[in-house]
């Protein structure tokens, strides 16, 4: 089972990536089979290739996004992540404005393996 460290090291990784626009950083804390399940109820992304297109989708639209931690919870090979994220549209065209939760398991090796996103309607704001 991955130590909380190694567990909070690919959460901040996975955060930081954003904030910086590091598509590498993003990609370097997947394991190769990860799934990505955003939002829960949705038809899961499967593979390092299908958030690579997350990715790259989003930053097609978005100039920036402010990702912020706000409460961080650690147990067994899981974290909970609350957040706040600004993403300021490209053109002029705005920003949204998403309050979630982002629930992660990591392996062995401190890769993240599952991504369980929870928001909805009432958390999302555009501007």
């Amino acid at each position: 089972m991955p130590g909380a460290d190694q567990i909070r090291k690919a959460v901040d990784t996975y955060v930081q990536s954003f904030n910086e626009q590091d598509r590498s950083a993003f990609m370097s804390v997947f394991a190769d089979d990860v799934q990505q399940i955003d939002p829960v109820g949705s038809k899961p992304n499967v593979g390092k290739h299908k958030l690579a297109a997350f990715w790259d989708g989003l930053f097609s639209e978005c100039e920036k996004i402010d990702f912020r931690v706000t409460d961080l919870f650690v147990t067994g090979d899981e974290a909970a992540l609350l957040f706040h994220i600004t993403q300021t549209k490209k053109n002029g065209n705005g920003t949204v404005v998403v309050d979630g939760v982002d629930v992660f398991q990591v392996d062995d090796a401190g890769h993240i393996v599952l991504i369980k996103g929870y928001s909805d309607a009432d958390h999302v704001k555009t501007h």
